[in-house]
């Protein structure tokens, strides 16, 4: 989703309060470099709306200038009030949290299009060139015109109360819902089938990762890719998301690339989910105990809103540390953060201040009630994590004199890091401050795993251990400690605090060469296995539903037989790969089967004729063929098929409705079931052996 949507509060589900505008709003535009109130403005492609609530403007960014190019006024009824910005392309709408009015602001000429009161708490975002009101209390959807705010088709109705929704790169609108343990796709007027991605009442969050839903469910500690096929990925989340608690994992509404970032506010965990491949990375860090907001990703960075600091506390994902903080408010404050355009915007509403952050790490300040961005003042320092509060001095990687006399003994290593692999899990980490460092090692690797290498000396880099072994159905957690001689020359040590859990596995990736094929045992479906896949989730769609759960086996090639399906027709079937880090994305196939024809001899017709129908009716005269006097003649059995009941003239006990489509002297159709001798009961289906047929 584009822009900066309205985020979602439990307080503020209280219901819908209409609120009545009365007489015309008037908004005063100040735009610099501009005539005539009339003209049409020009402002940057590449820029973004913020909110001044305690000057009552909204005010329009040059990203690369960071220079406001734009201002207007808001309306006088929502001056002081809390006030948020939807924007999507051209589509930009002034949210009044405290009253539920909703107004479109037209970018090219700065003034009011239409106002509506769509009611206080109603979530309201935009997309895709599509706009959507949610009431998470009633559980409504409705798609809204996002010029004239009017709605557009017929609402849709789910179970509240709903979470934070999204839009995808198609336009839908996706909805978790907590109660049912799923998340639901709304677009034109009707709800999608539901996708399930937990239990009844798990916490649930919502991301957009590049277009596409991500639902992070913290109480079973998983991660939820929805392909735009409609197949899933599931990815096993460390043990350390479960301690979330209420609310879950902080998670942002959407992000540009298919990275998602996850804070786990009280573990002080990190957790970065690549939702392309099902790999994640996460890190353990000694943060402060602050108010946080839903962690951003830019490039190789994570961008943790930390409202208490009224700042940014910046994490390098590829160097595994903290950059000094970027200041925003200079003061407790609240922060609205996103991402647009491949720049990060971080805001203070109720203040003069803003942040913008290009893909490289560069930031300029903004000041939203000047068109001259001043430099502004020294601020005092702001704490980042693991950190004394001070700005920290750069990391000197020179080789350190082990008989030197420590003047500061080292802390503890940060930022212990952990990254599953295929058997392996990689532990990377911040070297210890100090004198006097020996060396580093890893603590508490189970027997029979193995870490490589056996240490870390000082300096040397990279701060790296690997290790190999272990059972993917076991979390694993590790410390790293660092070695040093004390002032007396004694070797002494630093234990860091133990990482996040992992498992020494990843998501398996699709099977390949999916296959299948009508036997008489039933469909038999194989495919080639991936690489460490504990098990594989087989779902089958057509004239017969169901699915089943099969053990991987020995080797890369696998077969499944499925005996529930012996019915004609088109099927659909999907083979996914699953072991305790998750379940990896499905291969689909489309097949048309049909049972095998097999040879069963004729009974019950000595010195008689037996009719072949065109249809499965004893009664019709549809006659295909007779057959005279053949018993023990063979003939193929393509399937069978419920008919018209039929009663012999002759003999009671036989009859029934059970017919066999058959094939005999190049004619096809149907007889009653007694006249050819297939297994068991003729007044029963045969199969597998004899599949049904197409319905």
């Amino acid at each position: 989703m584009a822009g900066l949507g309205v985020f979602f509060r439990r307080d503020r589900l209280t219901g819908q309060v209409a609120v009545g505008l009365t007489g015309v709003l008037v908004i005063a535009a100040v735009v610099y470099g501009v005539g005539v109130a009339s003209a049409k403005y020009r402002i940057a492609d590449v820029g973004a709306w913020l909110t001044a609530r305690d000057k009552g403007l909204v005010v329009h960014v040059n990203g690369p200038a960071a220079k406001v190019d734009g201002k207007t006024g808001v309306p006088p009824q929502m001056r002081g009030h809390d006030i948020r910005i939807v924007q999507d392309g051209a589509t930009v709408l002034i949210v009044d949290q405290d009253t539920g009015v909703v107004s479109r602001l037209d970018p090219s000429q700065l003034d009011v299009g239409a106002s509506r009161p769509l009611g206080r708490g109603i979530q309201v975002l935009a997309g895709a060139g599509k706009a959507y009101t949610v009431d998470s209390v009633k559980g409504v959807l409705q798609q809204i015109d996002p010029v004239g705010l009017t709605p557009v088709g017929a609402p849709a109705a789910l179970p509240p109360v709903l979470g934070q929704a999204g839009i995808d790169a198609r336009g839908a609108l996706w909805v978790p819902v907590a109660k049912d343990g799923q998340v639901t796709a709304f677009k034109d007027g009707r709800s999608q089938p539901p996708v399930p991605v937990g239990g009844p009442g798990d916490d649930l969050a919502l991301t957009m990762a590049a277009g596409d839903p991500v639902v992070v469910n913290s109480t079973k500690a998983t991660a939820t890719v929805v392909k735009p096929s409609g197949t899933r990925l599931t990815v096993g989340l460390p043990a350390t998301v479960r301690q979330a608690g209420r609310g879950g994992v902080l998670a942002p509404p959407a992000t540009e690339g298919k990275t998602v970032p996850l804070l786990v506010p009280g573990a002080g965990s990190l957790v970065t989910v690549d939702t392309d491949t099902g790999r994640y990375s996460s890190t353990r860090l000694a943060m402060p105990k602050h108010r946080y907001r839903p962690p951003q990703m830019l490039g190789p960075k994570v961008y943790i809103p930390d409202e208490t600091a009224g700042a940014l506390l910046v994490y390098d994902s590829a160097g595994n540390r903290f950059e000094a903080p970027v200041p925003v408010s200079g003061r407790p404050a609240r922060l609205d953060v996103f991402v647009r355009d491949g720049l990060l915007w971080a805001n203070d509403p109720s203040g003069p201040r803003a942040v913008v952050i290009d893909g490289q790490g560069g930031r300029k300040g903004i000041d939203k009630y000047r068109d001259k961005v001043p430099g502004g003042p020294a601020r005092r320092a702001i704490p980042r994590p693991g950190g004394s509060g001070a700005p920290q001095p750069p990391r000197t990687t020179a080789p350190q004199d082990p008989r030197r006399t420590p003047g500061r003994p080292p802390g503890g290593p940060l930022n212990v890091s952990v990254t599953p692999g295929a058997g392996t899990m990689r532990i990377d980490f911040q070297p210890s401050d100090g004198e006097g460092i020996i060396g580093y090692a890893l603590k508490d690797v189970p027997p029979g795993l193995t870490a490589s290498p056996a240490a870390i000396a000082p300096g040397a880099g990279p701060f790296t251990f690997t290790v190999t072994g272990g059972d993917c159905a076991r979390e694993y957690r590790f410390r790293v400690a660092v070695r040093y001689r004390d002032g007396r020359g004694r070797t002494r040590e630093q234990v860091s605090a133990p990482s996040d859990p992992a498992r020494p596995c990843v998501t398996p990736g699709a099977p390949t060469g999916l296959k299948a094929q009508a036997t008489s045992s039933g469909a038999k479906v194989s495919w080639t296995a991936p690489p460490g896949a504990s098990a594989y989730r087989i779902v089958w769609d057509g004239p017969v539903k169901g699915s089943r759960t099969v053990t991987a086996a020995t080797g890369s090639a696998m077969t499944a037989t499925l005996g529930e399906v012996w019915t004609n027709g088109p099927y659909t079937f999907t083979v996914a790969a699953v072991n305790s880090a998750g379940t990896g994305s499905a291969a689909t196939l489309g097949a048309r089967l049909s049972g095998p024809a097999v040879r069963y001899p004729v009974e019950r017709n000595g010195n008689s004729n037996a009719y072949i129908r065109s249809t499965a009716d004893a009664n019709s005269n549809t006659t295909v063929a007779t057959m005279k006097d053949n018993n023990g003649e063979l003939v193929v059995v393509n399937c069978q098929k419920k008919g018209v009941y039929y009663r012999h003239p002759k003999d009671a006990n036989l009859a029934g409705d059970m017919y066999a489509n058959i094939t005999w002297s190049g004619k096809t159709g149907y007889v009653i079931g007694y006249l050819v001798n297939t297994p068991g009961d003729w007044r029963s289906f045969a199969g597998p052996a004899v599949w049904t047929c197409a319905p």
